[in-house]
């Protein structure tokens, strides 16, 4: 199933960004979006996706950065200490079994602190329990459920307290980002990565003095540069500034976890629950104990909602000033100040808003995006701007080119300038410059900068649109045109004593074939030579004087949408012609197959002599008797093993096919004369099987499958089979040089295949074949599609479930949930069960239908949902619009 990265920002990454507990070390799974049944091949394309997510994410102004960058950060810890293994399934299965047994072991810890702390009350509030529940990130809500249950406890309405602010603002915020990156909650880990637990209290508290600082900034200098070695150095720089102004890092340490247990204090959370908050933050439990029982009853003394006001605007979270400054008092001293300040970044926020507006109106698009990066900066929780950023279409690609390949186009282009990690493309194709992305046919949809449209009406003007997306509207399109007119193919000349022969393969859109004949010289334009009587597979003509070579200029000729003929470029045939048969074999064609590793066959032809038998003859030693000389029939059979098949006799040639044992050896023809005995010794052919290629891979993306392999040393070419469940195979041949520099990639149908590689080497004499490589090329996941659609009356209960397919599909099963409250059930078990189909047959443009009604008693908002169930990897496409009842 395709990665669906909205849905990864919406369920993962946003949960975790308020979650400050911070990430979960063993939940790995869920973080990088892994699932049990990707293969090798599918997690590396999965892990690339998502880690250049990351990457493009982490320097963001959303409220997600901050979470991808701590996601990309520990991503290269486990990288540099894991390797290859991330790459392989059976590595995801243990770290998934490790989850569940580590959630287990949280679930029932959880539930015994709840009833140590709350057990005599009986109760927690909604408040306390999602604050404590943050520190455990490795429990889902499921398994927060049961930890209340198991504790007797009842869950309230949580009640809602304000949050403490920190110390000296400017150095100790930018000091909180770094940690925040590293991943470490008190300065203690950024001086000691391994120190946890440790002490702050005492003689024997942890060192943090200026002598430690300064050695451990010479430690990380001396480190491999990464992304996490950069930001542990900044993080010593401001410590290191910080001691030599004489801030005390032992108290400054302390301050940090005290800041944590008072935001949870501020939250209701009882002195006995605070305690595993502190010495998760690093603190020994004996510390740990003294500094809860010595917080104060207030949240944050030293904090005023004046300065909570300006710390969010600094944060870039502008709306949520503007709701703290509601509520600021009116005799405030800084409130005129404040409301100035908050109302001119507000009304620079509009300003960039309509200029956003405007450039994209414009065709602006990389301005309208940069103009909205800047507004988010200023209120990054503005949600409104976050989506309009996300929906904004890109500019459109560039260079985009076309040209004529077999019978179809292949399609060029370079990425729009966009920040944006995954960039989708939709070609169309229409009799006019299509304006939208649905305007004509589409021709492909992918990632990719390139595609080939297999099947476009000859002799016709064609336009081509290619409309880039990065998840919201499609951009503006860039228009190629271009005209198709196919040649004909595999062009084939037999000679006969007295005729000559020749079939090709026309388009079958093709009003006809011309040709014309030359004698001695290859025709110089379509108008040269006499005509030739022919049809649209091919022509027969006599010899002539048996000497003088025909050449045939063979043109196809089609008709416009106005009826004129369009002619083909010229396709030439030769015919080469000799005098008399050859007294005796000169030379071998040949080329050998590879059967398996321990077989080939070796394929034989040679003009037939005028008189005597030939013998061909395998050996391992060249003959010790030069081409051309008379040997004794004894001697002939002294040498070698003659190739002993049935003969087919066709025009001037004679045909052997054989089978031989795998190697290399030497090929002799001799032409046996019985009345002397005695044999002409013909011209020496070495053959041999081809090494095969290595490491063969087949990656399938949408219409086409991208084929790789590691290249034999010696081989520079290679013959590529593709094979349908139905339908004649596809063969392609292509060199090194070609295969380094446009890859291989080949259109397959929704069914899948095979596709198979074999070697190809071309010596003087023929063409030898390594033993194919296959691999099988997957069929394309079933697209489900579904619509809710109220029927009856503005207040009626009863709905119209519409689901429809793009590909036949058997054994369907769906389960239509109903879950009430602002968040949109990911799994079945979050709603309430409307109804359950199984063994459904779904055919395409012929959507199924079922009517039902809602239950009653469920408390708007509401969410309907239909979740796919079987079969397992469909890709399903949810209304959204539809989905949500308020």
């Amino acid at each position: 199933m395709a990665f669906d990265q909205r849905a990864y920002l919406r369920d993962v990454i946003m949960p975790l960004r308020d979650q400050p507990g911070g990430l979960s070390p063993t939940d790995l799974a869920r973080h990088y979006a892994v699932t049990p049944d990707m293969s090798s091949t599918q997690l590396r394309e999965h892990l690339t996706t998502i880690r250049r997510l990351w990457n493009q994410r982490s320097g963001g102004v959303d409220a997600g950065a901050r979470v991808c960058a701590q996601l990309f950060s520990r991503d290269e810890q486990l990288r540099a200490e894991h390797g290859e293994d991330m790459f392989e399934p059976r590595w995801w299965r243990e770290r998934i079994e490790e989850h569940d047994r580590g959630s287990r072991a949280e679930s029932e810890r959880f539930a015994r602190d709840l009833a140590r702390a709350y057990g005599a009350l009986g109760r927690i509030t909604q408040g306390q329990l999602k604050e404590i529940a943050g520190h455990w990130p490795g429990l889902d809500p499921g398994q927060v459920d049961e930890a209340v249950r198991r504790a007797g406890l009842a869950v309230v309405d949580p009640v809602e307290l304000p949050t403490g602010s920190g110390m000296e603002r400017t150095a100790y915020r930018a000091l909180v980002r770094l940690q925040d990156l590293i991943g470490v909650p008190t300065v203690v880990q950024v001086v000691h990565p391994d120190g946890a637990p440790f002490r702050l209290l005492g003689p024997d508290a942890v060192a943090l003095d200026a002598a430690t600082v300064r050695a451990r900034a010479e430690e990380a200098n001396r480190l491999a540069d990464t992304t996490a070695v950069r930001t542990r150095k900044e993080a010593l720089g401001l410590l290191e500034r910080a001691v030599s102004d004489g801030v005390d890092l032992r108290a400054l340490a302390v301050f940090q976890v005290v800041e944590r247990l008072r935001a949870g204090r501020a939250r209701g959370i009882a002195d006995g629950m605070l305690v595993p908050i502190a010495t998760d933050a690093g603190l020994a439990q004996g510390d740990a104990q003294s500094v809860v029982a010595s917080l104060p009853v207030d949240a944050d003394p030293e904090a005023s909602p004046a300065d909570r006001i300006r710390d969010l605007v600094a944060d870039g979270r502008l709306l949520a000033a503007r709701q703290a400054l509601a509520v600021l008092p009116a005799d405030d001293p800084h409130r005129d100040e404040l409301r100035g300040q908050v109302d001119a970044l507000l009304g620079e926020v509009e300003a960039l808003r309509r200029a956003a507006d405007e450039a994209a109106r414009t065709e602006r698009e990389e301005e309208a995006a940069r103009l909205l990066r800047s507004a988010l900066r200023i209120a990054g929780d503005d949600d409104g701007l976050a989506d309009r950023l996300g929906a904004l279409a890109p500019p459109p690609p560039r260079d985009l080119s076309a040209r004529a390949v077999d019978t179809g186009v292949r399609l060029t282009w370079t990425a729009p300038p966009t920040p944006a990690a995954e960039v989708r493309y939709r070609v169309v194709r229409a009799d006019r410059p299509p304006r939208s992305s649905a305007d004509g046919e589409v021709v492909a949809e992918g990632p990719l900068t390139e595609a080939t449209d297999g099947a476009p009406p000859p002799a016709r003007p064609l336009h081509y649109g290619v409309f880039a997306s990065t998840g919201g509207d499609w951009s503006r399109p860039a228009t190629v045109r271009t005209l198709v007119v196919p040649p004909v193919v595999a062009v084939q000349v037999w000679v006969r004593p007295d005729e000559i022969s020749c079939a090709w393969r026309a388009h079958p859109a093709a009003a006809g074939v011309r040709v014309r004949r030359t004698l001695g010289r290859p025709p110089v334009s379509p108008q040269d030579g006499e005509p030739v009587a022919a049809g649209r597979t091919g022509l027969s003509d006599d010899t002539g004087d048996g000497r003088t070579d025909r050449y045939y200029g063979i043109v196809t000729v089609y008709r416009d949408e106005h009826g004129e003929e369009v002619a083909s470029p010229l396709v030439v045939a030769h015919a080469a012609l000799r005098d008399t048969a050859p007294p005796h074999v000169e030379r071998l064609r040949a080329h050998v197959t590879a059967v398996d590793a321990q077989t080939a066959t070796v394929h034989l032809a040679w003009l037939t002599p005028t008189g005597g038998t030939v013998s061909v003859r395998r050996s391992e030693l060249p003959p010790s008797w030069s081409a051309g000389a008379r040997i004794r029939r004894e001697e002939l059979e002294g040498y070698g093993e003659a190739l002993v098949s049935d003969r087919l006799e066709q025009g001037a040639e004679t045909l052997l096919e054989v089978t031989v044992p795998s190697g290399r050896f030497v090929y002799v023809p001799f032409t046996v004369d019985a009345a002397t005995g005695t044999a002409v010794v013909g011209e020496p052919v070495l053959l041999g099987v081809t090494e095969p290629v290595r490491q063969l891979v087949a990656r399938r993306t949408g219409d086409e499958v991208n084929v790789a392999w590691v290249w034999p040393s010696s081989v520079n070419l290679a013959e590529v089979t593709f094979t349908a469940p139905h339908g004649p195979p596809v063969v392609r041949r292509l060199t090194r040089g070609q295969f380094t520099e446009s890859g291989c990639r080949i259109p397959v149908p929704s069914a899948g295949g095979r596709v198979s590689v074999r070697t190809v080497e071309r010596g003087p004499a023929g063409e030898t074949f390594s033993v194919p490589e296959s691999v099988p090329v997957d069929r394309v996941p079933v697209a489900i599609g579904y619509h809710l659609q109220r029927t009856g009356g503005p207040f009626s209960r009863k709905r119209l479930l519409s689901v429809d397919v793009d590909q036949p599909c058997e054994g369907v099963e769906l389960i239509l949930v109903a879950a009430s409250g602002l968040a949109m059930p990911v799994r079945p078990e979050q709603g309430t069960v409307v109804a359950r189909v199984t063994g459904l047959c779904l055919q395409p443009d012929a959507p199924w239908q079922m009517p039902f009604a809602m239950p009653s008693g469920l408390a708007r908002p509401y969410w309907l949902r239909c979740f796919v169930i079987q079969p397992s990897g469909a890709r399903v496409t949810d209304p959204i619009h539809e989905m949500k009842v308020s």
